[in-house]
């Protein structure tokens, strides 16, 4: 059998759903392996059908599928080694038979990395210390390199692997899980320079960052999108004043206010924060699936249209725009919350329920 690559990326501004997409995908494609490349910048949020709740910061959301093996944790990601083991803990009844594994290169993030990184307020930064961890790790200093061959923390030592033992680890997998970070509209390389995240999140970025070869197997690449995408919350002083800025939208979408959509804000994962939201846009859609060779969509938050039908029209429409199909649509983090649809009539749509009455929203 040939090996399977499954890969998620997000093909907007984050947040649209690639935790619950790989909580889903988990339990029906039956993956042995998953591996991330992950910083503790971003939140991944899976409610399973009983609603037990995960929300990962560095562990992956696909751990809650029991046919997995294996989690590696390639060398492009940045480790908050508390961070890591509490999420581990929390879930130990379901890896008791899941072996962790950690690339030595993987960049370590500590208190001095987070404090270096309030300097990144004018952009939106999370300043959890990702890059600058990584930056640490880029400047190859033998005595301080920052990654986890030499880390001293209990559980990073327990857990750090040879390249070899992570090579063998990949080359015994059949079913590969890839959950990807942040999203098309915030990298480094094709987003709103400087209103982005510090690397390149496309999926052969992730892919190399996981340390996943080149032809490695069959790749089908998910992309996650939302009806309403949404930026992560400007930045204001103790006073009221704007401090920062987390970026502008392409030229075919606007900004609105929640009050537009008759809703409560959204607070995201990690900051807590209210975050902006803004019309759908084709421009970023249909570069995103350019460049991020998608095959399949997720498009999640569908309930944020009027009804149902007006959710078919949206999917039927962006099918319409590029090669990519929607395949999955949602209404929220949990297992329940999505269906996979039929490209003709998508009449599992009418299975779900929380669509608003007044409000309408497709892109025609």
């Amino acid at each position: 059998m040939q090996r399977q690559i499954h890969i998620v990326t997000d093909i907007q501004y984050g947040s649209t759903g690639k935790g619950a997409l790989i909580g889903y995908l988990a339990k029906r494609l039956l993956p042995d392996t998953l591996v991330t490349a992950w910083a503790p910048s971003a939140g991944h949020t899976f409610i399973d059908s009983s609603g037990r709740k995960f929300i990962h910061v560095q562990l992956a959301n696909g751990v809650v599928s029991s046919s997995v093996k294996r989690i590696l944790v390639g060398p492009g990601s940045a480790i908050n080694p508390d961070i890591l083991q509490s999420e581990c803990e929390a879930v130990g009844d379901l890896t008791q038979n899941i072996t962790l594994m950690i690339h030595p290169h993987a960049a370590i993030v500590d208190q001095y990395h987070r404090e270096s990184e309030k300097i990144f307020n004018r952009i939106g930064s999370t300043q959890k210390g990702g890059a600058e961890a990584v930056i640490q790790k880029m400047r190859r200093d033998p005595d301080n390199m920052g990654v986890a061959k030499t880390s001293e923390h209990p559980f990073i030592k327990e857990y750090v692997v040879t390249v070899e033992e992570y090579n063998q680890a990949l080359d015994e997998s059949k079913i590969v899980l890839v959950e990807g970070a942040q999203g098309f509209g915030l990298s480094i390389h094709h987003g709103f320079l400087p209103y982005t995240t510090y690397r390149d999140v496309t999926p052969h970025q992730v892919l190399a960052d996981c340390g996943i070869p080149f032809n490695f197997g069959k790749i089908t690449s998910y992309g996650t999108c939302r009806t309403y995408p949404i930026r992560v919350a400007n930045r204001y002083d103790i006073s009221g004043n704007q401090v920062g800025f987390s970026g502008p939208c392409y030229p075919d979408q606007i900004e609105i206010q929640w009050s537009d959509l008759g809703m409560e804000a959204e607070l995201t994962t990690v900051t807590k924060l209210p975050r902006r939201i803004f019309t759908f846009s084709k421009t970023q859609y249909k570069e995103a699936v350019r460049m991020c060779g998608i095959d399949i969509v997720f498009l999640n938050f569908a309930n944020y249209l009027a009804t149902q039908q007006d959710a078919c029209e949206f999917a039927k429409n962006l099918n319409l725009l590029s090669p990519a199909q929607v395949k999955y649509i949602g209404i929220g983090p949990t297992e329940d919350d999505i269906r996979e649809v039929s490209m003709v009539s998508f009449p599992e749509i009418y299975k779900l329920n929380g669509f608003k009455t007044s409000i309408g929203g497709n892109i025609k």
